[in-house]
């Protein structure tokens, strides 16, 4: 059961907050709003760079969980 929420856990944590797809997306759509003057090249600037901070943390921890192996308890 242990073995179980642990693997879960990893799995969500990969899907949802380090989710390299999503983070993707959310910079494609950062550029469209400043391309269509929905926000500032200050405030698109700002927020690129997060997002570029955000990407590179996700693929590191999805690279690190992803290698991660659980070892089963008999």
């Amino acid at each position: 059961m242990l073995l179980w929420l642990i693997k879960t856990m990893r799995d969500y944590a990969l899907r949802e907050k380090y989710n390299i797809k999503n983070i993707n997306n959310r910079i494609k759509e950062n550029r469209l709003l400043f391309e269509i003057s929905e926000i500032t090249e200050k405030e698109y600037k700002k927020k690129h760079k997060l997002l570029l901070g955000e990407l590179e943390n996700a693929k590191e921890i999805t690279e690190e969980l992803s290698n991660v192996r659980i070892a089963e308890v008999q």
